[in-house]
């Protein structure tokens, strides 16, 4: 069962399963949009889509029967918003996630796949890149309700034996990604330059991220499902940096065409980088992103010109 399975995300990693031969269940709000699933759904695929609230415990329940295994990919609040309201974030994310999880006990649900994350739940790193071990101090609402989570599947382990493992996933982009969205800072400038627009950047541009490409990381995500490690939380990107005005330079090549950037004064909440040590999922799951930034942004691009 994949909990918010229609996003972007979700998309990619119910399409994986699929070819993998599983059989999926897509959780999703009440008339969500198709158009990210629209490509796999027919008459022959083994999905099931179920439409409820992740607040409402009945659909939730309901949503459980008869599901083994669990991904856990849904947030109603995002990184650069969350700290406007914290209540909110608590109500929504938090205490939902605590019902979610009584209820996979109750469904003897057999492990639950979290997507937390690695760009907010360790605050400014006091080492780069940045390991698993390294202390959490997350300044956004978001990485704390996430670390939060962490923490209550690590008790819920230790008091019911629900296995679980946590992927910190970086930065992900790829197909299905809203460029008109407030996050994804790779869809909304491929798409800006797509249509002649002016890239507005708050800071110098110097902010370093960790890009990866999203069917990388449903990969080890899929692969997590047959293997089992004493290690439950694992950060997930390319392991590479990538400051903004480089990414821009990328995005010039590809395209072709001149960007007109303006440059906006820094924000109190942007972390100035973040680059994520993946050894240790490299070798507990024999995994490696395949997908170089510049190949990625191809396909990203060539994606948008086609459907915007």
């Amino acid at each position: 069962m994949i909990y918010g399975g229609g996003g972007f995300i979700g998309s990619h990693l119910a399409k994986n399963l699929l070819d993998k031969r599983y059989e999926v269940k897509i959780f999703e709000k009440l008339n969500f949009s198709l158009k990210n699933i629209q490509d796999f759904i027919n008459d022959s695929t083994p999905l099931e889509i179920i439409e409820g609230d992740f607040n409402n415990e009945v659909d939730i329940k309901k949503s459980l029967k008869n599901v083994d295994y669990v991904f856990h990919l849904v947030s109603s609040t995002l990184p650069a918003t969350s700290n406007l309201n914290p209540l909110y974030d608590v109500e929504t994310n938090l205490i939902s996630t605590l019902k979610f999880l009584q209820a996979c006990i109750e469904s003897k649900v057999k492990k639950i796949i979290f997507m937390s994350s690695g760009g907010t739940v360790y605050g400014i790193p006091k080492e780069i890149p940045i390991k698993e071990t390294h202390p959490n101090h997350p300044i956004c609402s978001y990485g704390i309700i996430k670390k939060t989570i962490e923490d209550y599947l690590f008790m819920y382990r230790k008091i019911y034996g629900l296995d679980y493992f946590v992927f910190r996933l970086s930065n992900p982009y790829g197909e299905k990604q809203n460029p008109s969205a407030l996050q994804g800072v790779i869809p909304v400038f491929l798409n800006k330059i797509h249509k002649g627009e002016p890239i507005e950047i708050w800071g110098d541009g110097e902010v370093i991220r960790d890009y990866i490409y999203v069917k990388d990381a449903t990969d080890l995500l899929v692969s997590s499902l047959e293997i089992a490690t004493d290690e439950k939380v694992f950060n997930v990107g390319s392991g590479k940096g990538t400051s903004l005005n480089d990414l821009l330079d990328i995005m010039k090549k590809i395209t072709g065409r001149d960007v007109n950037v303006k440059y906006l004064e820094g924000r109190a909440f942007d972390i100035p980088v973040n680059i994520l040590d993946i050894s240790l999922a490299q070798s507990r799951f024999g995994w490696t992103p395949s997908t170089d930034l510049e190949k990625g942004l191809r396909i990203t691009y060539e994606y948008i010109t086609n459907n915007y």
